[in-house]
């Protein structure tokens, strides 16, 4: 390769490593990271929600008669679908966490790629005045398509990945969040205190006690199909942002790794 071109290289992948928050590649791989990280946040607030309204449920007391004294807690048998919504929630959580570092991390790790080849091409443009070292030109091409990958495979793989996510797993995604609004349609927050006597008083709680009894009947018999559909927007989360992505990449890391430990004849 011409000087020229070796100095021109090396131009660029400085003038990218400053102005790494400008590369369009790296933006929109941060776009969808964002966007897989804005969705995965809504669900989680929903299954938090739902974790309140659950736990608020178990509480209500129901007294006993003149003969039998004490309370029980009927609404007692929803703790196993509250716990598991509880640790489905926290598991969204860490993967919203992880998205938005992987969207926060997009423009450095672009910034590392083009240092890597603006430095292969300072080493090329000294083996070429210094003299040929055979060392000096195997560290160079490693270091050329490793920094390639860092630069444009790896938020490429996210970019990618956005345009295949709908066509894959979009009718999954519809069809589990219709059914998801279906359940929950009437979860929401409890009735405020209204202003009034001791009556109204007892008579709003009593309705809210039997909105919360309404609305847990409802959860516990179609606990599996919510359970199941919650689950499987967790699967999407993690196909879309991960797996996906992660097939890409790894696509794309076999190809730089055989060109960079390739050996020229």
């Amino acid at each position: 390769m011409p000087l020229i071109w070796l100095v021109l290289i090396a131009a660029l992948g400085l003038a990218a490593v400053w102005f790494y928050r400008d590369n369009p590649l790296s933006n929109a791989a941060r776009d969808y990271a964002g966007t897989v990280s804005t969705a995965s946040a809504a669900t989680y607030v929903g299954l938090r929600t739902l974790n309140a309204v659950l736990s608020t449920a178990q509480e209500i007391e129901v007294g006993g008669s003149l003969v039998v004294s004490g309370t029980a807690q009927p609404l007692k048998v929803l703790e196993p679908v509250d716990d598991t919504i509880e640790r489905i929630a926290g598991v969204v959580f860490s993967l919203m966490v992880a998205t938005g570092i992987l969207a926060v991390a997009m423009g450095p790790v672009g910034a590392v790629g083009a240092g890597m080849i603006a430095g292969a091409s300072l080493l090329w443009i000294a083996d070429r005045l210094l003299g040929p070292r055979d060392v000096i030109s195997d560290l160079s091409r490693r270091l050329v398509w490793y920094g390639a990958f860092f630069l444009l495979a790896l938020p490429a793989s996210f970019v990618i990945s956005g345009e295949l996510a709908d066509i894959l797993t979009g009718d999954v995604l519809t069809r589990h969040e219709a059914i998801i609004a279906e359940i929950t349609a009437s979860v929401g927050p409890p009735v405020p205190d209204q202003p009034g006597g001791w009556w109204d008083g007892m008579r709003g709680a009593l309705d809210e006690a039997g909105r919360y009894q309404a609305l847990a009947q409802n959860l516990w018999d179609r606990a599996d199909e919510l359970i199941a559909s919650y689950m499987a927007l967790l699967a999407v989360f993690i196909f879309r942002i991960f797996l996906l992505p992660a097939l890409l990449a790894g696509a794309f890391f076999v190809l730089a790794r055989f060109f960079a430990h390739r050996t020229t004849e």
